[in-house]
């Protein structure tokens, strides 16, 4: 499995709308609904006085509104079928403070066609705008195989782990 650039958007916009706007632009929404057998698991998070959780779900939509009418309820939820070209991974990521992170994989290189690996960086960048967009994220990241943070808080402390490499990919980019 090759490595990923994982781009999150931390957006206070917990909602139907948001969610599925940001679902319908990367995924064949109608596609990833089915989720027989999956669930949704809450860690245990003492900061937040919650205690862990499984609830098992067979569809989407019961996801999104667990994590809309649960918003101290943190949990993360994978999607890795039915994307658009060049996504590998969705997350939806509930954080504990009531918000949500937004979150696309992509591999962290793409083969060009002479043959050789390009980094896929700047097509980062570009969902990266297109996440701030879609979800009105007011503060967004670049990270490489790095799982999204709990709250807002830890979501400002990977942003300045992350800002280094960024700095750098920026400047060998140019």
């Amino acid at each position: 499995m090759p490595p990923f650039y994982d781009i999150y958007g931390l957006s206070k916009e917990r909602n139907k709308k948001t969610i599925e706007t940001f679902l319908n632009h990367f995924s064949y929404r109608d596609k990833i609904e089915d989720r027989t057998g999956q669930e949704i698991l809450v860690d245990e998070n003492k900061k937040y006085n919650i205690k862990e959780s499984c609830t098992p779900i067979s569809t989407l939509s019961e996801v999104i509104n667990y994590g809309i009418n649960t918003p101290n309820h943190g949990f993360a939820f994978y999607i890795s079928d039915n994307l658009k070209e060049g996504v590998n991974n969705l997350i939806l990521k509930f954080t504990y403070d009531g918000k949500i992170i937004f979150g696309v994989s992509i591999e962290e290189n793409d083969i060009v066609k002479n043959g050789k690996l390009a980094d896929n960086y700047n097509k980062a960048l570009k969902i990266e705008r297109l996440i701030e967009e879609l979800t009105n994220s007011y503060k967004t990241s670049i990270q490489f195989e790095y799982a999204p943070s709990d709250d807002e808080e830890e979501f400002d402390l990977d942003i300045d782990l992350w800002k280094q490499m960024n700095e750098d990919k920026k400047r060998t980019l140019k």
